[in-house]
């Protein structure tokens, strides 16, 4: 059998990323739906692990902090480390303006009210022209 005359191409580089990723999406969804499962088996600990390694799949993800924020706080109580994670979310993403408002409303609820206010109003100035009446 002679080899020397056939041609392989090499596949693009873009290709193995596009087969990553949503593999990698995938992952994370997982993840994230096993938190709130070891949350009500009562693992709490297992649920922020669950978490942890989402954000260890994708690190940039400012969505991803929302939601582990968003959990430490309605499930767990924990308004610090949800600010913590709001805060990472807005470093990730500034111009997003949801995060703001997640943030405004802990720092509110924290009874930090001059926090909240600067928060709500870099949120109002990022929102998009008339989605203000779906937030509030």
């Amino acid at each position: 059998m002679d080899n020397n005359n056939q041609t392989f191409s090499q596949p693009e580089v873009i290709q193995p990323l596009q087969v990553e990723m949503p593999y990698q999406s995938k992952a994370v969804s997982l993840y994230v739906q096993q938190a709130y499962n070891h949350f009500y088996q009562g693992d709490v600990e297992g649920a922020i692990a669950d978490f942890n390694i989402a954000l260890c799949i994708h690190p940039n993800s400012a969505e991803l902090y929302t939601a582990r924020g968003n959990f430490r706080k309605q499930k767990l109580g924990d308004r610090l480390g949800a600010i913590e994670d709001y805060t990472q979310a807005i470093f990730i993403n500034p111009d997003n303006a949801f995060f703001y408002f997640c943030r405004s409303q802990t720092y509110q609820e924290l009874g930090n009210q001059e926090k909240a206010i600067e928060d709500y109003n870099i949120g109002l100035t990022l929102a998009p022209e008339g989605t203000m009446c779906c937030l509030i």
